[in-house]
């Protein structure tokens, strides 16, 4: 004799499927907020370095061969305790190409060719942290939030 399941307990089971594939993607949409595209006046990454008291060793010019990349600076800093990242900033000419870039950058899976640093978005701006768990990151995390729009 078959097995069937009685109507109660298929409909459970949709229920269940349906909100265990709603409420994450939900959360997702909730919780992620997107920073709105204006220009932000300065460099950011020199401003809050300084503000920080983290020391600058290098700032070179940059273009990310990417559409609408406008330009932007590849710094490398420094702390007292000796740890060392590279930041790199990208300006764009638009909402869609900055976001264009996020997806380029998010379409890499972990370990397939996608870097290993970190994203932040302020304004027209994209900056790249490596490493991204770096302590220099976390030191300068409070005064670049400054720069997002809230």
């Amino acid at each position: 004799m078959p097995m069937t399941m009685t109507p109660r307990l298929e409909h459970g089971l949709l229920l269940f499927l349906i909100v265990m594939i709603l409420v994450p993607v939900g959360l997702i949409i909730f919780v992620s907020e997107e920073v709105p595209y204006r220009i932000v006046p300065g460099e950011p990454i020199m401003e809050a370095a300084q503000a920080s008291g983290i020391i600058v060793t290098s700032v070179k010019d940059t273009t990310w061969n990417l559409p609408g990349a406008t330009g932007g600076k590849m710094y490398t800093l420094s702390d007292s305790a000796g740890n060392v990242a590279t930041i790199s900033t990208q300006a764009f000419d638009s909402a869609a190409s900055r976001e264009g870039a996020i997806r380029i950058y998010n379409a890499h899976p972990v370990g397939r060719g996608k870097p290993v640093g970190s994203l932040i978005v302020i304004g027209q701006q994209v900056i790249y942290v490596t490493p991204a768990n770096s302590p220099i990151l976390k030191q300068i995390a409070p005064e670049l939030k400054k720069k997002i729009p809230h």
